[in-house]
């Protein structure tokens, strides 16, 4: 797996007893979206700037012109590309008003049955994409608020990740979330209406896997990295899959600055048992600002 981006290491929140289990198996849980606490996440569409009606005459107007205006290449052979290519060969012969006819009552249907497609269309991305698993993690393990939502009120435990390239681990295939208060574009009037006849296809996969990593701007204090993995042809499970990773990738344990005496006493054990290696740091409540400092333990 070849690295995608240039950091080292990433961080994982979690609470203490998940994180005496990821300790004791090296192990790191990705969830199914329709775990995650976002509502939108993963389950979002396109914003489209043209309707049907725009479309269909569109259409209209770019079949004429491959027909009666001269030599168009196609990149995706389809019925299309066939039907106009037939019709391009005897165009000079054809009853043009009759043929735009047909066309105008093609265009037409492609226009009724736009907000169909693009229903059928955002149901397909949202069953493509929910149908994964997802490993979440952060750039930061400072933020006070991620460790208020997802350490325990800052009784739990973030964990050091490392992006190691010899080991070819899972994160080094992590990817930055975006982060936007809309929906991603869909491609201009022109470049679907190519799309269509075959002249010059979307990659809609690309565009679609875009989706797994766009969330609300509310959301940007996380500094979110992801890591997806398509479920295939798998079922859905339960929602959850543990993935093991090599005792190396632990690099550093940060305990909480409200954890007990007792859970500190549990994770440090486990740390000294299962990755040694890993340095442990404890959380303090800065002074003189609203910060967390870390001092190693």
């Amino acid at each position: 797996m070849s690295q995608t981006h240039d950091k080292h290491h990433f961080y994982k929140y979690m609470s203490v007893e998940t994180a005496l289990k990821v300790i004791a198996n090296q192990s790191l849980r990705w969830s199914s979206p329709l775990k995650f606490n976002d509502p939108f996440d993963h389950q979002i569409g396109f914003t489209f700037e043209f309707g049907g009606q725009e479309i269909g005459q569109a259409v209209y107007h770019e079949m004429e012109r491959i027909v009666f205006g001269g030599k168009s290449e196609f990149q995706e052979p389809s019925l299309f590309t066939e039907v106009a290519l037939r019709l391009q060969g005897i165009a000079d012969r054809l009853p043009k008003d009759a043929i735009m006819e047909d066309f105008a009552e093609a265009a037409q249907e492609i226009a009724d049955n736009f907000p169909y497609h693009v229903a059928r269309l955002h149901d397909e991305i949202q069953e493509q994409l929910t149908h994964s698993r997802v490993l979440c993690i952060s750039e930061r393990n400072d933020n006070v608020v991620m460790w208020s939502h997802y350490a325990e009120e800052h009784r739990g435990v973030v964990l050091k990740l490392r992006c190691i390239d010899k080991l070819d681990n899972t994160l080094l295939a992590a990817r930055r979330v975006d982060y936007s208060r809309q929906f991603p574009k869909f491609p201009s009037l022109g470049q679907y209406v190519r799309h269509l006849t075959g002249e010059k296809p979307l990659n809609l996969a690309a565009l679609t896997w875009d989706m797994a990593f766009t969330k609300h701007s509310d959301w940007a204090y996380e500094k979110e990295w992801r890591v997806h993995m398509p479920l295939l042809n798998e079922p859905p499970g339960d929602g959850y899959t543990l993935i093991n990773e090599h005792p190396s990738v632990f690099g550093a344990v940060y305990l909480g600055c409200r954890m007990t005496d007792e859970d500190r006493g549990r994770i440090l054990e486990a740390v000294e048992k299962h990755i040694p290696h890993a340095q442990a740091f404890q959380a303090k409540r800065s002074d003189a600002s609203f910060d967390i400092a870390f001092e190693e333990v």
